[in-house]
Formats: structure tokens, sequence, C-alpha cells
């Protein structure tokens, strides 16, 4: 079991990108002004502090949503509701991958972050194309 994690994860690396290979003007600044200004290890220990920063970077423009475990929402309902970033805590666990990999095919969600420990869904109601990235923190 420990291979295929090992795997998994060198498998993610090899194929995921950093934020200079981001085209959405949205998503990096996401990366540089909240995500890489916080240390890997505090975000990876809280991802509270992580939704606390987008919220006072995006104060007007998404309402943040932190959500612990995948498989206890129904994420369908934050979809429709507006311009949001979903914060999803553990989205590489075995059943909580399938789910994740579910919703990010779902037009409705604009935009996917995948960090390997945790995702990110930014739903906006205008000026987003479907775009689904792998980043390295």
């Amino acid at each position: 079991m420990m291979i295929y994690k090992l795997f998994r994860y060198v498998s993610f690396f090899v194929s995921s990108i950093d934020q200079y290979s981001v085209h959405s003007p949205i998503v990096f600044k996401l990366l540089i002004e909240c995500i890489y200004k916080i240390d890997k290890k505090l975000i990876l220990k809280d991802l509270s502090i992580l939704e606390k920063n987008i919220r006072d970077i995006y104060l007007d423009e998404f309402e943040v949503n932190y959500i612990d475990n995948i498989l206890s929402v129904n994420i369908s309902e934050f979809v429709l509701k507006g311009d949001r970033i979903i914060i999803i805590k553990n989205i590489r666990k075995k059943n909580e991958y399938y789910l994740w990999k579910k919703i990010i095919l779902d037009n409705k969600i604009k935009v996917s972050l995948d960090f390997y420990y945790f995702g990110l869904i930014i739903n906006k109601s205008k000026n987003l194309q479907k775009q689904d990235y792998q980043i390295r923190l």
C-alpha cells in the first residue's frame, strides 16, 4: 500500500505545474497572493489559515467555503449558488478522489486546482473557461 501511495505522489509531481504555467489571471492571483505566501507546512496543518487568507484577498468577489469531508456534503449546492471558492480537504483518499474526479468533470465547475493534499474549486459566473490544474505547493 505504501508503494502505491508513493507512486501516486510521484505521478502527481511529474504531471503537476507551478504558478507560471497557469493561464488564468484569477488562478495566478490566488496562487501568488494567497497560497504561496503561506508556509506549506502551515497550510497542510490547518487549511482554515488558507481559508482566511483567501477571504481577505477576495472579500467582495467570492464567497469562500471550507469542506473537511467531501463525502458528507452535496457539492452541487455550492456550485449552483453564485461566485465561490470551495476548499476541500483530503481529496486524495480513495473514495474522496473518485468523487473529486466526478465533481471536476461537471461543466458547472469552471476551475479546479488539485494540490494533492487538498483541492480548490472556483466557480465564477462570468469570464472563466473550464480548466483543471494539478499544482505543486
